[in-house]
C-alpha cells in the first residue's frame, strides 16, 4: 500500500471518530461578547398602607391647639397626648388661667363659685394669686398622675403621666369661664357648671385619644380620677395651703 493511500485511510478514521470535524456538524460558536458585570440595583421594597414614614405631620400652633381643645376636636387631643414638647404649653395654660381668674376674682366684689374659700387672703392680692397658682398646679399634676395610674393599673391602658399632663393641662382653659360670674350670681352658677362640664368632657376625649379606650371607659376613668383629686386638693387648700401662704406672705 502506498503512502498516499495510507494517509487517506488515516484521515477517514479521524473523521469517523470525531463527528464535529465534519463540515455539516460544526460546533456553535461561543458568544465572545463581554457580559455586563455591573450589579443590578434592587427595586425598593413596597410598604403597606400602615407603614410609618420618616416624615411626621407638622404640629399645630399653640393657639390652634387652644381652639381645638375648646371645640373638643379629637385629633387635637390626640396630637397633644403624643407631643412631648406640649408639656410646657400645658403648664402655661394652667398658670395663665389661674392668674386671670384670680385677678378678676380679687377685683370683683363677688366671690366666684367653684373656687375654694379664700376669704383669709381677700386683703392680700399676692397671697391670693400664689394660692390660686399653686392650687391649679397641684390639681393639674395630681389629676394627671391619678388618671394615668387608674388607666394603666385598672384598665390596662397604654398611657403615662406625661400624656395626661398635656391633655389635662389644656382642658383647664375652660376655667376661664369663671370670670363671667362677676356679673350676677345666676350667671356665676351657670358658668361654673358649664366650665366643669366642659373640663370633664375635654378630659374624657383626651383620655380616649391617648389610651385607645372607648368613650364609656374613658368617662369612668376621667370622672373617678377628677372627683377624687378635686376632693383631696380642696381639703388640702382649705386647711394647709391657704393658711400657710397667707401667713408667710405679708401682702
Amino acid at each position: 500500500m502506498s503512502k498516499k493511500s495510507k494517509n487517506k485511510k488515516r484521515q477517514a478514521q479521524t473523521v469517523s471518530g470525531n463527528p464535529t470535524a465534519t463540515t455539516g456538524n460544526k460546533p456553535a460558536p461561543q458568544n465572545s461578547a463581554p457580559q455586563n458585570s455591573a450589579p443590578q440595583k434592587a427595586a425598593p421594597a413596597k410598604t403597606g398602607g400602615n407603614a410609618r414614614t420618616n416624615k411626621t405631620a407638622e404640629p399645630t400652633g399653640f393657639f390652634q391647639r387652644l381652639l381645638g381643645v375648646i371645640m373638643l376636636r379629637a385629633p387635637i387631643y390626640r396630637e397633644l397626648a403624643h407631643d412631648s414638647k406640649g408639656t410646657l404649653q400645658a403648664a402655661i395654660v394652667v398658670v395663665v388661667v389661674a392668674l386671670v381668674v384670680g385677678a378678676v376674682n380679687y377685683f370683683a366684689s363677688t366671690q366666684l363659685p367653684g373656687l375654694p374659700d379664700q376669704a383669709t387672703a381677700a386683703s392680700k392680692p399676692v397671697a391670693r394669686s400664689v394660692v390660686m397658682v399653686i392650687q391649679e398646679l397641684l390639681l393639674w399634676g395630681a389629676g394627671a398622675f391619678v388618671i394615668a395610674a387608674v388607666a394603666k393599673n385598672m384598665f390596662q391602658g397604654k398611657t403615662d403621666t406625661g400624656e395626661m399632663l398635656r391633655v389635662f393641662g389644656f382642658t383647664r382653659v375652660f376655667q376661664i369661664l369663671l370670670i363671667l360670674g362677676v356679673f350676677s350670681s345666676t350667671l356665676a352658677a351657670i358658668v361654673s357648671i358649664a366650665g366643669l362640664a366642659l373640663s370633664i368632657a375635654g378630659s374624657i376625649i383626651g383620655i380616649r385619644e391617648a389610651t385607645g379606650f372607648t368613650t364609656g371607659k374613658a368617662a369612668i376613668v376621667g370622672i373617678f380620677a377628677i372627683v377624687l383629686v378635686a376632693i383631696i386638693i380642696t381639703f388640702f387648700t382649705a386647711f394647709v395651703l391657704n393658711p400657710l401662704v397667707t401667713t408667710l406672705l405679708p401682702t
